[in-house]
């Protein structure tokens, strides 16, 4: 649990079936396992699923009033060209690395 001030409180992850896969990568990064809650039962998550679905909603209103899918665009678009132009600087330094060698002998 995060941001809790000092404050006492536990931490439960709502895995769902498309997540098992990340939940086993994630322990077997980390070296333990993650076990099943005894004190929340199936029917305690069902639950908590239409808040969470709610704030989830509501964040995805609140990134699309700011603009962030075309911030996000304009991201993974400077990310690509920047990779080409490395791509491209780093080929270069490799052909003049090549003709420095042959020009020595």
């Amino acid at each position: 649990r995060t941001a809790r001030a000092g404050g006492r409180g536990r931490a439960v992850s709502l895995v769902g079936e498309r997540d098992v896969s990340l939940v086993h990568a994630a322990e077997k990064l980390c070296g333990s396992s993650m076990e099943k809650c005894p004190d929340v039962t199936d029917d305690d998550a069902v639950r908590l699923l239409g808040p969470a679905s709610k704030a989830v909603r509501l964040a995805r209103m609140k990134l699309l009033d700011v603009g962030f899918d075309e911030l996000a665009k304009k991201h993974r678009e400077r990310k690509a060209r920047d990779r080409r132009e490395r791509i491209k600087a780093e080929k270069a330094a490799r052909k003049a690395a090549k003709r420095a060698k042959k020009a020595r002998g």
